[in-house]
């Protein structure tokens, strides 16, 4: 009987972000073009195991680390932080939620709304990092709170910030990196038809 290689075991959704990353990252330095990037993400969603992942960056140089059989026993999901990826379709988080001081938002093929406007949130600075793709990211924040996006790129992408300046005394701060890929970024108050 042959060994069982460790390549062959299942991959989780941590590793296939972990691959989303590596490519576009690829794709911002011009190794990609955006439609080989949107197939070889399709790929990342749909790999079974390590080995179909490594297929999909073994011509691209990286310095992050590949996810490994090894670590896949570690936790999925780190205490404190919130990922969220729309591939094929929208997220949204609205109403009465928990903020998190660290938002990961990868709005690959899909749009993603955060509308903090009844959220609590229990940080005076709220991080978001964003990993974009060709979707967009929309943002609304309650009186008070102001969005900073001035470490963000935006690659092909477009940034609209509405809600810059400095916060209230009891205001939150939103801090935007990362790079937005082909999407648009928009930081607005609510529409009047907009419930929250």
């Amino acid at each position: 009987m042959d060994p069982f290689d460790p390549r062959d075991l299942r991959a989780s959704d941590p590793d296939r972000e972990r691959i989303a990353d590596i490519l576009r990252d690829a794709a911002s330095e011009g190794r990609l073009e955006p439609d080989e990037l949107g197939e070889r993400l399709d790929q990342t969603y749909q790999a079974k195991t390590f080995r179909d992942l490594e297929a999909l960056v073994a011509d691209l140089p990286t310095d992050t680390p590949l996810p490994s059989p090894a670590a896949a026993a570690g936790p999925a999901q780190v205490q404190g932080e919130l990922t969220l990826t729309a591939m094929l379709s929208d997220v949204k988080r609205s109403g009465s939620w928990t903020v998190p001081p660290r938002i990961t938002v990868s709005p690959a093929m899909g749009n993603v709304k955060l509308d903090f406007r009844e959220a609590r949130c229990p940080h005076r600075v709220v991080e978001i990092g964003v990993k974009g793709g060709t979707g967009n990211l929309v943002l609304i924040p309650p009186p008070g709170w102001v969005v900073d996006v001035d470490d963000l790129r935006s690659g092909w992408g477009t940034i609209k910030n509405k809600r810059g300046g400095d916060p209230a005394p009891d205001g939150v701060l939103i801090r935007v990196t990362g790079g937005i890929g082909m999407g648009t970024l928009v930081a607005r108050n609510a529409y009047f038809y907009e419930k929250g």
